[in-house]
């Protein structure tokens, strides 16, 4: 799947960059948005996961011609698209949608007891998967619209 918007990503404008995108996922969501988990990052070695479907799935999001990454992430969070469950991952050097409908798998550290409070399978998948390394950040964008940016397993959304 590709989704191309620009060639070079400043990391350090990055933070900005994802949550423009999931606030304009959130305020253009589609009447059966179903929520959707976006995973940006650097290197994806420390993050398990696997496509979710029935693995005949090939979605190519090039060829929506001039849609946009918030477009294209709208169109497959809709309950119609067999794309709508799991996260889906922006390659933050590149910028562009790297896999879609992905589960993920990150590990539970020993001090997670302690660290780490929420409720919800995708929240908690998202806080533990942006401790790892290669993560920048994991964004959520909810069914009604509340948008959650997590980075180090803390929600930085509302920080300015």
């Amino acid at each position: 799947m590709e989704v191309f918007l620009s060639n070079d990503v400043d990391l350090s404008q990055g933070v900005d960059q994802a949550k423009d995108l999931l606030r304009s996922i959130a305020s253009n969501r589609c009447s059966d948005f179903s929520g959707t988990g976006v995973v940006f990052y650097s290197d994806l070695a420390k993050l398990p996961h696997l496509q979710m479907g029935t693995g005949r799935e090939n979605l190519k999001v090039a060829k929506c011609g001039g849609c946009d990454i918030a477009s294209a992430l709208i169109s497959v969070s809709s309950k119609r698209s067999p794309y709508h469950d799991g996260f889906h991952f922006i390659d933050m050097w590149s910028w562009r949608v790297t896999h879609v409908s992905q589960f993920i798998a990150p590990p539970i550290p020993d001090d997670a007891a302690q660290r780490i409070h929420g409720s919800g399978a995708r929240l908690m998948s998202a806080m533990l998967a942006s401790l790892l390394s290669g993560i920048t950040y994991v964004g959520l964008v909810s069914q009604g619209g509340q948008v959650h940016l997590f980075c180090g397993g803390i929600d930085i959304a509302d920080e300015v």
